[in-house]
């Protein structure tokens, strides 16, 4: 078995797995080293632990963990970092800055998901924490970025901390609240809760659109006369027969475009190639000259 921790702003999230990556507990933990050594006390008690990993993104609570793992467990702990996760590509800059934690989360939706080198999709991800994340990875594990932005209680406190507003503790949000709200405290609390839910939305809808806009199934390259029928054919959208009839029909349509075109062109010389090289090339230096 082997136990995994998460190393957050604000929590220590742990989960233990066995061999077969079955999870078989998961616990949330306030950075408080009672409640981390009691934790652990029960992971020992409960679970034969072989190997320890985490991943963090709050480097200054790693000591915490380490050594009381040590301590209880006694055992050694790998750190995760950008270099273990096998990457096809990342595009962010510089590249070890992208939170661990954002590269786990996508990886790991295309790993449950699977992968078909035929069906290339892009997996969002989105973290609602302390900051709320929306990543995105290509299923052939190539990290395009994303958005971070305030978490709910981050952006309900800063809220209170630059206004004469109350602040009041959101517990355990177990539904969408009433956006329609009589008192003070109701209305902060749900204005937060659905900024929040706008952002997100916004966020996601606006990344759909970008990652359709800039990794088009017919990109400009494969949009040339003839390209995307080809394409159709060979991934059964259409018949042999249907492919040659829309090539010849879009070869009409484009050459009756070219020749209106040209014709609005008054200083245009017309060339006839059933004229000869010889003739055409008598024109062009009668026209040089």
């Amino acid at each position: 078995m082997y136990l995994i921790a998460d190393i957050g702003n604000t929590r220590m999230k742990l989960a233990v797995f066995d061999k077969s990556h079955n999870p078989l507990y998961f616990n949330v933990n306030s950075y408080n080293i009672r409640h981390i050594l009691s934790t652990l006390k029960e992971v020992k008690d409960n679970y034969k632990i072989d190997k320890v990993f985490y991943s963090s993104v709050c480097f200054d609570r790693n000591d915490i963990f380490v050594s009381s793992i040590k301590d209880v467990l006694k055992k050694d702990v790998y750190r995760v970092t950008y270099k273990d996760v096998k990457l096809k590509g990342n595009l962010y800059e510089p590249k070890d800055a992208v939170g661990i934690d954002r590269l786990l989360a996508t990886y790991a939706s295309i790993c449950f998901e699977g992968y078909n080198k035929n069906e290339k999709y892009a997996s969002i991800v989105v973290d609602m924490g302390t900051a709320t994340t929306i990543s995105v990875m290509t299923s052939d594990f190539i990290f395009l970025g994303g958005m971070i932005m305030s978490g709910t209680k981050t952006s309900y406190k800063a809220l209170s901390s630059r206004t004469s507003l109350p602040y009041h503790e959101i517990g355990p949000i177990e539904s969408i609240p009433n956006p329609l709200n009589n008192n003070t405290k109701d209305g902060i609390m749900s204005g937060a809760i659905y900024n929040t839910i706008g952002s997100v939305n916004y966020g996601v809808n606006e990344i759909k659109k970008n990652i359709k806009e800039k990794y088009n199934e017919f990109p400009t390259a494969m949009q040339g006369l003839g390209y995307k029928e080809v394409v159709q054919y060979l991934e059964n959208k259409c018949t042999y027969e249907e492919m040659v009839e829309k090539i010849k029909q879009e070869s009409r349509r484009y050459a009756k475009r070219q020749i209106t075109w040209f014709k609005a062109i008054k200083e245009l010389i017309w060339l006839d190639a059933e004229d000869g090289i010889e003739k055409n090339i008598e024109i062009i230096l009668e026209e040089i000259n």
